[in-house]
């Protein structure tokens, strides 16, 4: 049981191993970005390796004003959340640098296999010739802060 009063209805801080599960096992959330004082919000899937995110974002899209805002190398912020009813949740945030991976690179293999490992991706998917090009991202983490709110912590 927490000594926060407020635990209940704004959670208390998540251990490093919890926080390590959760964005192994989820594989998705809302990227969020900044232009110009202009905010910009995503879902992706992600990849995680136990130091940064990895995703990657198709040129061919309806909203290309996405690769022009990641494209600005500015600090993003990632949330994971995990809610299974009003009193059962958990949520994470990255924040961080995004860089981009080459396609032709080294890291490019890594990246893939991050993203197989948790990301709701498909090896085949970047192999296939229908998608002419991927762009592959890494989120380094700067910060991360993970709450949760258990069923039963408080009662």
């Amino acid at each position: 049981m927490s000594s926060n009063p407020y635990g209940q209805f704004i959670g208390t801080p998540m251990s490093d191993e919890d926080i390590d599960a959760l964005l192994t096992s989820t594989g998705y959330g809302v990227i969020s970005l900044c232009r110009e004082g202009e905010p910009y919000s995503i879902p992706l899937s992600f990849g995680y390796d136990g130091e940064c995110v990895y995703f990657g974002m198709l040129e061919d899209s309806p909203h290309p004003q996405k690769l022009e805002y990641l494209r600005e190398g500015a600090t993003a912020r990632l949330l994971v959340t995990d809610v299974h009813e009003r009193f059962d949740w958990r949520s994470v945030a990255i924040d961080g640098p995004l860089r981009r991976i080459d396609r032709e690179g080294d890291e490019w293999e890594h990246l893939v296999d991050a993203l197989e490992d948790n990301a709701w991706f498909m090896r085949a998917f970047e192999q296939s010739d229908a998608v002419e090009e991927i762009h592959g991202w890494e989120l380094r983490i700067e910060e991360i802060h993970g709450v949760e709110r258990r069923e039963g912590d408080y009662e």
